[in-house]
């Protein structure tokens, strides 16, 4: 009490010294209103972010006065101007420049924006504390983006089972485990159904990435159709379980597989170079010729016995 007097007398006296009536500084002492938006967002996955925050400063007196502006953020970035002078009963609008470096963590912050009257009508006033604050609610949104460096292409024949590696990154700013998985689609669909007989999905132990800011090294073993009756065409999509990879094979997550229809075999039957019915029977090489020549000669015979008997 006895401050707030002394305050009241020594501006009264500064009052008188500037030219203005002690009637004048009778209708207010110095002081200011400030306001801001009261919650914001910034969103970091595109990488660093930001966000502005609107502001205003009132002056209630009759005065015109200088505002000094400081802004406590703690692990954000801010940006604003440092003082702002409002006149006799007028508002003055602002901005805050509120910003995140890529990375930080998913969560809620607290930022506070002080204004102090520095200057009332030219006279310094500062050590008498004229002050407002605002708080503000900063939420850093979470986000989580992904991807994978993959084999550009499979070939297989069928019943053939492929081994092959994947490496998948995500940044993000959530602490949270995410398990990695082999999809297959078939050439043409939107959609994965389900996996033709044969193909199977036999890799061992898993594959998961712990954010954030994760990495890994997924290995798969996949078993194809043994009795493939035409080519299949398709592609395989590697993706964890909370990203949409867009389902076609013209995913970012997608890579080609084509496995080739298993070959019918033709037994050979008759008389060829390496295997025929005459080395099944004992007849070598050597005697092929005079064999195969002596059944000329037997079928020449035949032959002539029909015509002859026929004109008989």
């Amino acid at each position: 009490m006895i401050r707030r007097s002394f305050s009241v007398v020594f501006i009264a006296s500064l009052l008188m010294v500037g030219g203005i009536s002690s009637s004048a500084s009778a209708q207010l002492l110095p002081d200011t209103d400030l306001e801001c938006d009261d919650s914001t967002e910034i969103d970091l996955s595109s990488g660093a972010g930001s966000s502005l925050v609107n502001c205003e400063l009132t002056n209630p007196t009759s005065l015109p006065q200088k505002v000094e502006l400081t802004y406590q953020a703690g692990d954000l970035d801010t940006a604003g101007p440092g003082s702002v002078t409002v006149g006799a009963g007028e508002t003055e609008s602002f901005q805050v420049v509120l910003a995140s470096p890529t990375g930080q963590s998913a969560g809620t912050y607290e930022v506070n924006v002080s204004a102090v009257v520095t200057e009332w009508n030219g006279v310094p006033v500062s050590i008498f504390g004229f002050s407002d604050e605002e708080g503000i609610e900063v939420e850093v949104l979470p986000y989580t983006t992904c991807s994978s460096s993959r084999p550009s292409a499979i070939f297989a024949e069928a019943g053939e089972d492929l081994e092959f590696s994947v490496t998948y990154n995500c940044d993000s700013n959530e602490d949270s485990s995410m398990a990695i998985s082999l999809h297959l689609l078939e050439k043409g669909s939107s959609q994965e159904s389900m996996w033709p007989s044969g193909f199977n999905d036999m890799s061992v132990g898993g594959c998961n990435i712990q954010n954030p800011m994760g990495s890994a090294n997924c290995d798969f073993l996949l078993t194809t159709p043994s009795n493939l009756q035409e080519k299949w065409e398709g592609c395989l999509i590697v993706v964890d379980e909370m990203t949409d990879p867009g389902w076609s094979c013209s995913s970012d997550f997608a890579f080609p597989l084509t496995v080739n229809e298993k070959e019918t075999l033709v037994p050979s039957v008759g008389i060829d170079v390496n295997g025929t019915v005459l080395e099944d029977l004992g007849v070598t090489e050597e005697n092929q010729v005079y064999f195969i020549g002596g059944g000329g000669v037997l079928v020449a015979l035949l032959i002539s016995l029909v015509v002859f008997l026929r004109r008989r």
